[in-house]
């Protein structure tokens, strides 16, 4: 793994700590364990990322979480749960090939206002599309709302008890 990615990688943990320390919810059935994860992130915090630091960070697997913007979740990698790849063994998941309901997901609350604002531009363009592409374009924005719906429903801070 590059220190690119393990920069990438301590960002999103530092963002998703302070995410959760002023109240941010998060969902998802890895959700207990980021909360976990993201109170040991403080040991990371404020430290210039170099090679001794990458080492010891990857050498933390729960320390491992992944943004996927296009996807809307974080991934908490583990590799025995990981769905994106189940052939192929890879110590870090493939995000483009993000599966819905693999047990390493985690959404948050800013996960779930992108998903409602990538609906009302799908249902923007499907007001100027033709019927068919419309009505697909409506029922993508209607998944992606329920998406958001299930996280509103399922939510947990992280002052809540945790498992």
């Amino acid at each position: 793994m590059d220190v690119e990615t393990v920069r990438a990688v301590a960002d999103t943990v530092a963002e998703l700590h302070d995410g959760l320390d002023t109240g941010e919810g998060i969902s998802g059935p890895a959700a207990r364990r980021v909360i976990k994860a993201a109170a040991r992130a403080t040991v990371f915090e404020g430290t210039t990322i170099n090679a001794a630091t990458a080492r010891k960070l990857i050498a933390s697997e729960d320390l491992m979480i992944y943004d996927n913007p296009q996807a809307f979740v974080l991934c908490h990698y583990k590799r025995a749960q990981a769905l994106c790849h189940r052939d192929d063994v890879k110590d870090t998941p493939s995000l483009d090939h993000c599966v819905p309901g693999c047990g390493n997901i985690v959404r948050t609350d800013r996960h779930a206002a992108g998903l409602r604002n990538r609906a009302d531009v799908l249902d923007k363009r499907a007001a100027h599309a033709p019927q068919p592409v419309g009505d697909r374009l409506r029922a993508r924005a209607g998944k992606l709302r329920d998406l958001a719906d299930a996280h509103d429903r399922t939510r947990i801070v992280s002052n809540q008890k945790v498992l």
